[in-house]
């Protein structure tokens, strides 16, 4: 019977490996696909590209504007008749009206502005420190997904080894209990030992199935996250992580402030405050444009008039105007932009400050999980001795079974608390590395 069930259950695995595909990824791997399929740095990308048009148009906007228009009207004249005041003193002069008119209009104008109060440089610089931040943007979220990915990638790999400790210690349980029954046959166990072993087992069986459940779910998230399709089964490389700090914590903090990019795009909120005020200022300035208008008049009924019946007059000109109002209007506008730029000078010092309790934070937590994973390792030693000496003394009838599968238990938590610790260490790294602004595998 269990022969049977054992290839009902090879057969249904063999046919949900045969619809699965098996991929083995690196970290560094996870992280490129990450990024190559990432939705989201996509659209960053189309906001850069946005930004680029808006630059663009700013520079049209100093560019010669044309209008041309055309016309055509059409009158029936209900009063043929017109009398008008003679300038001779006489009596008033008739004049006679056709009843039919027709007009043809069209209408040429280019104008060029000179001096526009500078606003139109000024539009120019805002729209390329637009442009800077939106390429910063794009940086800020590529640091975001590439954490994420780590993170992901990372609570993958710490699953996976929680389940090549546990399956060694259900190896070991099991070559225990069948140990255990050949001392019950031969009376030197009772059945209580071996139902000891036995729910042991059980228990272990029962964290087996919930870390296969957690580890379904953390697959198909990261195939999400790297852009795989659903199905696939990813298998983890090991992962590396370092034994020392590099640095001290004032460099790791230097860097960050130096670096980081939320520092950088206030950096450019505070000269996009400077344009602005100068913007104000300079908004009081007069104007300055050549204007050329060319007019085309036919009042006949030909479309193509014959020479002398129509008039085409061009015109140039310079106009200057200035709107002295912005003399007492732009007053509060100035004091607006000018507490704008305090905002961002407070707005820097707040973020500075996040940015040193976060380092601070990251680095204290890295070198904690360090410091827990040489703990760790001498825990090991000690509860693989402790295992050794245990087992010894159970087989000369000087320890209990509870003693035995204590010792096996404190062995199996100790392996457990290492992994983790390991995986904990390297996710500690890399938020120590994202917390300086320089976030890489």
């Amino acid at each position: 019977m269990k022969k049977s069930w054992r290839i009902v259950i090879g057969l249904i695995t063999m046919g949900f490996s045969s619809f699965a595909q098996t991929k083995t990824i690196s970290l560094e791997e996870a992280v490129s696909l990450g990024l190559q399929n990432s939705k989201q740095l996509k659209l960053a990308h189309h906001k850069i590209d946005e930004a680029n048009t808006q630059l663009e148009q700013s520079r049209d906007a100093s560019l010669p504007s044309a209008k041309a228009s055309v016309g055509y009207s059409h009158a029936l004249m209900l009063s043929q008749s017109l009398y008008i005041p003679s300038s001779d003193g006489n009596g008033p002069k008739k004049l006679q009206l056709p009843f039919d008119n027709s007009l043809y209009q069209a209408t040429l104008s280019i104008n060029q502005p000179v001096f526009a109060g500078n606003q139109y440089k000024y539009a120019r610089q805002s729209a390329e420190l637009m442009l800077q931040m939106s390429k910063l943007n794009a940086e800020t979220d590529k640091d975001a997904i590439v954490y994420n990915i780590i993170s992901a990638y990372i609570n993958y790999y710490k699953l996976k080894q929680n389940q090549k400790v546990l399956a060694q210690n259900l190896d070991d349980i099991e070559h225990k209990l069948t140990q255990i029954k050949q001392f019950e046959s031969q009376g030197l166990a009772t059945k209580n030992d071996v139902l000891r072993f036995e729910l042991q087992k059980s228990d272990m069986k029962l964290s087996a199935i919930e870390l296969e459940n957690n580890r379904h779910i953390v697959n198909y998230n990261l195939n999400i996250l790297l852009g795989l399709p659903d199905s696939t089964q990813i298998e983890e490389q090991d992962v590396s992580y370092k034994l020392d700090l590099n640095d001290n914590f004032q460099n790791y903090l230097g860097q960050a402030l130096k670096d980081r990019k939320e520092i950088a795009s206030l950096k450019y909120e505070d000269r996009l405050s400077d344009i602005n005020i100068n913007k104000v200022k300079d908004s009081k300035l007069p104007t300055v444009g050549i204007v050329g208008n060319l007019y085309y008049i036919n009042p006949t009924k030909n479309i193509v008039p014959k020479a002398g019946s129509y008039l085409a007059p061009f015109i140039v000109g310079l106009n200057v105007g200035w709107d002295i109002s912005s003399l007492y209007k732009n007053k509060n506008k100035l004091s607006e932009a000018k507490i704008q730029k305090q905002e961002v000078a407070e707005r820097t010092s707040i973020v500075a400050d996040q940015i040193k309790s976060e380092v601070n934070k990251c680095y204290i937590e890295y070198k904690q999980a360090l410091e827990k994973i040489s703990v760790l390792q001498e825990a090991i030693t000690q509860a693989t001795e402790n295992e050794r000496i245990t087992e010894s003394k159970f087989q000369n009838n000087l320890a209990t079974t509870t003693d035995r599968i204590e010792a096996q238990t404190l062995l199996y938590r100790a392996k457990i608390s290492l992994e983790l610790a390991k995986s904990d260490a390297t996710q500690a790294y890399y938020s120590l590395l994202k917390s300086t602004g320089h976030i890489q595998p």
